[in-house]
């Protein structure tokens, strides 16, 4: 099998609309129908919305930050949009990586924190956009919103934008170290992704 991947020079917003064209040109390979996208204050999941509206069975998650992030929210006039075109919103859910959140990794026992590893590990693979979007898929899953298990495009961002998609099977975050490989996450192909990875 033989598939396409594209390399962004570097990071960030910039890449919006070359991701949302990857995700497209693979969804009209008609095996996947959900799309998670990643969004602070709504626009970049406004853009996918728009843009994949007349896309056959596509079915768009919009996952925002959690509570407690320093992170802007889904502006309210950007979540009665979202509404209005049949986008589901996952918001104020933890991170799909809980520990990250609030420094809760500096613990009073300095121990190190394996999921703080995973989410470098993601960061060292693909960048702050591939930790985004794994995570993400994460979020939708561990809400309900995504069954574990399903195969999905998930899209991240550095900062701002979307420069990263990737296919992935999702899990529920706590079955990331399962003792059966069946129940973890999977990262299955990597659609688009910046060559330059922003280290956090």
């Amino acid at each position: 099998m033989e598939r396409r991947v594209l390399y962004f020079p570097d990071y960030g917003e910039q890449n919006t609309t070359a991701v949302i064209e990857c995700v497209a040109h693979r969804l009209r390979e008609g095996d996947l129908s959900t799309v998670v996208v990643a969004t602070s204050t709504g626009k970049t999941a406004l853009a996918f919305a728009e843009a994949l509206m007349n896309q056959p069975i596509v079915r768009l998650v919009a996952v925002g930050n959690p509570p407690g992030s320093r992170y802007e929210r889904i502006t309210p006039d950007n979540r009665q949009k979202l509404a209005a075109m049949g986008v589901t919103i996952v918001d104020y859910a933890p991170y799909g990586l809980a520990s990250i959140q609030g420094d809760a990794h500096e613990n009073m026992y300095r121990a190190l924190d394996l999921l703080v590893v995973v989410a470098d590990i993601w960061r060292m693979t693909g960048g702050q956009g591939l930790k985004v979007a794994m995570e993400v898929g994460l979020m939708a899953a561990n809400v309900g919103v995504v069954p574990a298990g399903e195969r999905i495009i998930a899209v991240g961002g550095t900062a701002s934008g979307a420069d990263t998609a990737i296919v992935m099977k999702t899990a529920y975050s706590l079955d990331i170290f399962s003792s059966d490989p069946a129940r973890r996450p999977d990262l299955l192909e990597f659609l688009c992704t910046p060559l330059v990875k922003k280290w956090w």
